[in-house]
């Protein structure tokens, strides 16, 4: 399955949009085909409800719907991928017994970049580029960093990471394929309409 270019939106519930599968419908709105669930608190029954509520949004937009660290969530939504972070499921035995999700992988190095690749991630989410408000404590990669990250591998990298409107073309010349966003847009006075300014500007740069 090809991964869209451009913006991932990831969703959030502590900003202006206050739900998470209103966090995905603000990214759908504004442009966003590529959109991560992610929720780190709360029963499997909550975020089951909230993930198959998101994989009918995705569907009508024609969005790729990945779910954030929980591969059993993503499964049983019928999600198209799942991102795995350092700490979590191997992305080799996510590919052995689930071998039809998209599996994305994190990575704050090149050799982690190169580890995830070899275990068979399909994308990367690189980062910490610039300092979060979402984590605080995460290593800062930079947009060298990320360019270094990108020639390393031959899969698509997404940028992450305090990642704003202004530095979108600094991302896109590093040759990422895209740049995931969460308080970027989610925090915006108008997000929809900040979701579109990124999707445009990414498409511009």
């Amino acid at each position: 399955m090809k991964l869209p270019r451009g913006i991932y939106g990831i969703t959030d519930d502590s900003y202006r949009v206050k739900s998470h599968v209103e966090a995905a419908r603000v990214f759908l709105e504004g442009g966003v085909r590529i959109i991560q669930y992610r929720r780190k608190e709360g029963s499997i029954r909550l975020m089951l409800q909230e993930a198959r509520e998101i994989r009918r949004l995705c569907n009508q937009y024609g969005a790729l719907m990945i779910v954030d660290d929980r591969v059993d969530v993503a499964v049983l939504a019928d999600a198209d991928g799942v991102h795995v972070g350092l700490e979590d499921a191997p992305v080799d035995e996510v590919r052995r017994r689930f071998g039809g999700l998209i599996i994305g992988a994190s990575a704050s190095t090149v050799e982690e970049a190169i580890a995830g690749e070899r275990a068979g991630a399909d994308y990367l989410g690189a980062g910490s580029i610039f300092p979060s408000p979402t984590k605080p404590d995460y290593r800062i990669l930079g947009v060298e960093g990320l360019r270094r990250v990108v020639k390393a591998v031959s899969i698509p990298v997404y940028a992450i990471g305090g990642i704003t409107l202004e530095s979108i073309p600094t991302i896109k010349a590093t040759g990422a394929w895209g740049a995931a966003v969460i308080s970027g847009i989610l925090a915006a006075d108008d997000p929809v309409k900040m979701a579109k300014a990124f999707v445009e500007t990414w498409g511009n740069a």
